[in-house]
């Protein structure tokens, strides 16, 4: 009887194994593809120091702030991951990327469950790369924000193409790529909130306040003075802020200064 019983179960484990491994072995763009029409979501590892409050507010770094809360309540306690997306489906193409950081929440969609951060990444900046607009723009946070990848080469092709290219989908890539530029000039590549944990002094918060100024500027007599800032000021916090504003400005030459500091 014992060996009867063992049989039975012994050709069910093998049957289960044969349904998910291929499960398994999908890619996650096959997974979401699957999902004609509807919601998914997925999560995976963030960046160390990337926390959230699973559906407000996302914090990078000491002070850096992303999404929105109320005054009016207590501001949860800012949990380090999983970063959560979920995507809305129309007819088989993504129409609508969000983001949180912090405790899972029921999102109202089917849930793929845990992926590689380095997957979740190279997907989501294909959304960046070749998807409709609002969905690239929104798609290049969370992938900036997963675990050990390196996407500023993307970001740069993204704030170069402007034939297929949304302007807000260039602006985010030239925004998050002064993010990487930054964390280069403070001796810590590939890290986008490098930066924004540095101690700033007195004088170096004078001095900020004068490349705020030039930020202003007609762009002809402001770009130059902030890209030789951004090359050449002994302070390191001073050629940070020069390079945000530079971020903000939508202009090419900005473009060429983020590659000559991430390819030195």
């Amino acid at each position: 009887m014992r060996n009867e019983e063992q049989g039975p179960r012994k050709w069910l484990l093998i049957a289960t194994l044969l349904i998910v491994a291929p499960l398994q072995a999908q890619s996650l763009a096959s997974r979401v593809a699957a999902v004609e029409d509807g919601a998914v979501t997925f999560h995976y590892a963030p960046r160390p120091g990337v926390c959230g409050d699973g559906e407000s507010f996302i914090r990078t770094g000491r002070s850096s702030y992303h999404g929105s809360w109320s005054s009016k309540r207590a501001m949860e306690p800012c949990v380090f991951g999983p970063v959560q997306v979920r995507l809305t489906m129309e007819d088989g193409a993504v129409r609508r990327v969000e983001t949180w950081v912090g405790p899972l929440r029921s999102r109202d969609a089917r849930d793929l469950g845990e992926v590689s951060a380095p997957e979740a990444a190279r997907y989501l900046m294909t959304i960046a790369e070749r998807g409709a607009a609002p969905a690239s723009a929104k798609a290049i946070f969370p992938a900036v924000l997963a675990d050990s990848v390196t996407i500023w080469p993307a970001l740069l092709a993204i704030a170069r193409d402007t034939d297929t290219r949304s302007r807000a989908t260039r602006r985010d890539a030239l925004f998050w790529l002064s993010r990487f530029a930054s964390g280069a000039v403070a001796g810590r590549p590939n890290n986008p909130f490098a930066d924004e944990d540095e101690a700033r002094t007195e004088d170096d918060d004078l001095k900020k306040h004068a490349v705020f100024v030039l930020s202003q500027l007609p762009r002809d007599e402001g770009i130059p003075q902030l890209l030789e800032v951004a090359r050449s000021n002994p302070n390191q916090n001073v050629r940070s802020h020069a390079l945000f504003w530079l971020g903000q400005s939508g202009d090419p030459r900005a473009i060429d200064l983020f590659e000559s500091v991430l390819r030195p």
